[in-house]
């Protein structure tokens, strides 16, 4: 490529700012609002239940009070995710699910986050580390978030959606590979350092995406550099991904030291199949926007 230097038409915008040329958010079909609205409660009803359940078993067994919480918490997410596999397939209906999935959501993020004032200040013991209240309460606002823009018919532009899907994401997988190192028995020596090295590697892709978020969201799209953030993701998450399997299939097999949850190995294992899937979805609205780009 032949460098011709900088057009009238682009000099002449160089005092403007540059979040007037972002993409406008897309439309939102009604079949899009369901599917996507009953593919994310269904998953994260299911997240948050046993988030309940975890924290239930992490508490000092002389904190009745908050054990019993989360138990109340369990049967309730537990109702709710039967809810969402019969709602019935129209808007109306899905709209009114998000809406209560938002409310009782909200009450277990709430409870996630006083929970991490009490640890952090030593007024609750146990084993519930500070970090993974914060990573399971920051997942609690995700999906808050997510169902919120769903029911306002918001469809990010697909850049935009790149860089805070990764973000959110690269940051979970990251922290994943650390908690699974720490519940490894520090004798399973090559695991532990496998464990951490995906906990650094994810790391740099975190800091990277982070560095592309400063630079282009709500910026004027730039597929290319969006497309390479995107498939960089895919490719250490299907890693990881492969990693957790093996290390649940140990865990089952009782092949390896630990002290990881069955339950937990395996919802590690569907957080990346749904990061995943995530992905998959991005790519393709993305191609749809380079082609229309390409006939411009």
């Amino acid at each position: 490529m032949v460098y011709q230097g900088l057009s009238e038409q682009e000099f002449n915008k160089m005092l403007t700012a540059p979040e007037n040329f972002a993409a406008p958010p897309e439309s939102l079909t009604e079949q899009m609002f369901i599917e996507r609205s009953l593919t994310e409660n269904k998953f994260w009803l299911r997240i948050m239940k046993e988030h309940s359940y975890f924290l239930g078993e992490g508490f000092n067994r002389k904190d009745k009070q908050l054990i019993q919480q989360t138990d109340r918490f369990y049967h309730y997410f537990a109702e709710q995710e039967k809810r969402a596999h019969q709602t019935p397939y129209n808007v109306t209906a899905v709209r009114k699910l998000n809406e209560d999935t938002i409310q009782l959501v909200l009450g277990l993020r709430n409870f996630k986050r006083n929970l991490l004032i009490l640890i952090i200040n030593c007024k609750v013991m146990g084993f519930n580390f500070p970090l993974l209240v914060d990573h399971i309460a920051r997942e609690a606002e995700y999906f808050m978030r997510t169902l919120k823009k769903l029911n306002d018919g918001i469809l990010d532009p697909i850049q935009d959606a790149i860089i805070k899907e990764n973000v959110f994401w690269l940051k979970i997988m990251m922290e994943h590979s650390r908690f699974i190192a720490s519940l490894l028995d520090q004798s399973e020596r090559n695991l532990v350092i496998t464990a951490r090295k995906f906990g650094d590697d994810f790391e740099v892709l975190l800091n990277q995406a982070r560095d592309v978020e400063s630079m282009l969201y709500k910026k004027s799209p730039t597929y290319p550099i969006i497309g390479k953030l995107n498939k960089d993701s895919e490719s250490a998450t299907q890693e990881l991904r492969a990693f957790k399997q093996a290390g649940l299939d140990f865990i089952k097999t009782c092949q390896i030291r630990n002290v990881i949850d069955p339950l937990l190995a395996d919802h590690v294992v569907r957080e990346a199949d749904h990061f995943l899937q995530i992905v998959h979805v991005l790519e393709e609205r993305l191609k749809v926007k380079q082609q229309e780009q390409q006939r411009l």
